[in-house]
């Protein structure tokens, strides 16, 4: 298995924030929302409870993602010291396969989103 690099996490954080935005514009589609520019997914999510369009679980999953991704933004990279771990293997690898697993779970939501 090949060295991962901080590039490689931080491209994979690109494509989760990508994703999301995903989510965001198709949620807004579901909403019937034309103006969207300026809702922050926190905001939007309280909206599709407010129109309960969708059960406790799809709501409990968007509300993980919006956790995850606040924190990706926010936290994420001071939180784990990613200067200190930059030749750390192992502690690489696991970052890089959670941000992986992170994907999929948005990826998935938004798959099912769109075949709701």
């Amino acid at each position: 298995m090949s060295q991962t690099t901080i590039d490689e996490i931080a491209k994979e954080v690109g494509y989760i924030i990508e994703e999301v935005s995903y989510i965001e514009w198709n949620l807004l589609a579901e909403l019937d929302m034309d103006t969207f520019e300026d809702m922050t997914l926190g905001e939007i999510i309280k909206e599709v409870k407010k129109c309960d369009i969708f059960n406790g679980v799809a709501v409990d999953d968007l509300e993980d993602i919006l956790r995850k991704r606040n924190d990706l933004v926010h936290k994420y990279f001071k939180r784990k010291d990613f200067e200190k771990h930059k030749n750390n293997s192992p502690f690489l690898n696991n970052e890089l396969n959670y941000l992986r697993k992170f994907r999929k779970q948005i990826a998935d939501f938004n798959r099912w989103l769109l075949d709701s």
